[in-house]
């Protein structure tokens, strides 16, 4: 008797007990995956099938080109480009049989694509719009000339009915024009976040009397665009990186929610980026500042002009070049008196051979002690009483990309004694690959071992610390 219940137990379980649940849990687990993992699901059995077309309200179409092309060795561009499409096209095809009821909330594609390919992107984002389409993104790595881009189909005259339902847009490497754009703006009024990066032809572009909802504005690497106007907007955040383009004029007018900035220019070029974005510095909570090395002079001036600056992100591209350059001086570049929450970002590029220029510069109230070369210093009794002040309010400090290094442990020494206020600490060791082709947000995880190495030099160096460091 004992032996058959025993057997009983074990037949239960090995069952395939989660083959045996209605379609609709099974559709509910799939959706929690990626669609390649969703996909991978089809071989396990003729029950497991088809059941992932049924879960294809996000289709995240994206393959990293340039790892392909590298895993592939001698693969011919266009032949690893055909690849893509006919990909593509095939799972279009087959979940346009099973025909979902659900909307489309997300839609990504993402390769080396140019206009050769029009005809076959074209289809796939009436596809898209035929499913009631939520979020567009479209990101095609491409060294060609303008000619050669991709253009957005949609414009006056061209403009279906569905594409309203959309809530966020992101073109990358694609042809629009300024009066496309803005007529997306008159009549998207569920436009939430658009985000344009090397559009070439937009030259000028209105952001005027944008719908409530329109919160978030992007722009990167627009070489001809000249001007911005945002007026009568409820916009509250602006991501613009000016690399390579300093002839664009921003004017903001009547935009009193505007409180989240986000830069990226070349150091010698942040005063001028500041100074045009005047007009809305002293509402500004957030800001965020992408830079290769140091801030110019005047920035510590600039920055007195933001009296309600809650929180201050410095990301430091490319800072994987050099273990030796001060961080120092970005300690003391702001002085806001609600300065909460202070975020150092520590991110690599795919390009370990940047060069590095790091200069010498430091600050008048430091003084050379050794330690990280000749750059690490302590505060002197003129800079001392100032800089508390300006960090008697914070309350986080963040720093991501940490390796323990002695200029790193040097910043958050001083944070540490000098942040009367602060409670919490969080060191985050995963680097970030700022890749050269992507838009100057867009960043991916780079997996190394020095990440366990760092954990435990960061254990060291934090064990005794009057405050909890939480290192993750």
């Amino acid at each position: 008797m004992a032996r058959v219940q025993r057997r009983r137990l074990e037949d239960d379980y090995t069952d395939d007990r989660i083959s045996m649940l209605p379609d609709e849990i099974l559709v509910l687990i799939l959706s929690s995956l990626s669609l390649k993992e969703a996909m991978a699901t089809s071989l396990l059995s003729s029950r497991w099938k088809n059941l992932w077309m049924l879960t294809s309200s996000k289709l995240d179409l994206r393959i990293d080109f340039l790892e392909t092309f590298k895993r592939m060795g001698n693969c011919e561009r266009h032949t690893l480009q055909c690849n893509y499409v006919g990909w593509v096209d095939r799972l279009l095809t087959r979940l346009q049989v099973v025909k979902p009821s659900t909307n489309l909330v997300e839609f990504r594609l993402s390769f080396n694509l140019s206009s050769s390919f029009a005809s076959w992107i074209d289809d796939w984002l009436s596809y898209a719009v035929s499913r009631k389409v939520e979020r567009l993104d479209l990101f095609f790595v491409a060294n060609y000339f303008e000619e050669k881009r991709y253009s957005f189909p949609y414009k006056e005259g061209n403009f279906p009915d569905n594409l309203s339902l959309l809530k966020r847009l992101s073109l990358h490497y694609v042809d629009v024009s300024g009066e496309a754009v803005a007529f997306m703006l008159g009549n998207c009024r569920l436009l939430e976040k658009l985000s344009l990066h090397q559009a070439g032809r937009v030259s000028s572009l209105e952001v005027v009397g944008t719908s409530p909802v329109f919160k978030c504005l992007g722009i990167s690497d627009c070489m001809r665009l000249v001007s911005v106007v945002v007026r009568g907007s409820e916009l509250v955040c602006i991501k613009y990186r000016a690399v390579g383009n300093v002839g664009c004029r921003f004017v903001l007018v009547d935009v009193p929610l505007l409180t989240q900035l986000s830069i990226q220019s070349e150091p010698c070029l942040l005063d001028f980026m500041l100074d045009m974005f005047g007009s809305v510095l002293p509402q500004l909570h957030t800001l965020e500042i992408y830079s290769t090395s140091i801030v110019s002079h005047g920035l510590n001036f600039v920055t007195k002009m933001m009296p309600n600056l809650k929180q201050f992100v410095v990301v430091r591209l490319g800072s994987d070049c050099c273990g030796k350059c001060s961080l120092m001086p970005w300690f003391s570049v702001v002085s806001s008196p609600c300065l909460q929450r202070f975020v150092f970002e520590a991110s690599h590029r795919e390009v370990s051979k940047i060069r590095c220029n790091c200069s010498t510069f430091q600050l008048p109230f430091l003084t050379d002690v050794g330690g990280v070369g000749d750059h690490d210093g302590v505060f002197l009794s003129r800079g001392r009483d100032r800089i508390h002040n300006s960090y008697s309010q914070l309350k986080e400090v963040e720093f991501i990309g940490y390796r323990g290094m002695s200029n790193q442990f040097q910043m958050i020494k001083q944070f540490l004694k000098y942040g009367t206020a602060l409670d919490k600490i969080i060191l985050d060791p995963r680097s970030f690959e700022h890749r050269l082709h992507m838009p100057w947000d867009r960043i991916y995880r780079n997996h190394t071992g020095d990440e366990i190495l760092a954990r435990n030099r960061a254990r060291d160096q934090f064990e005794n610390s009057r405050i909890n460091v939480t290192i993750l």
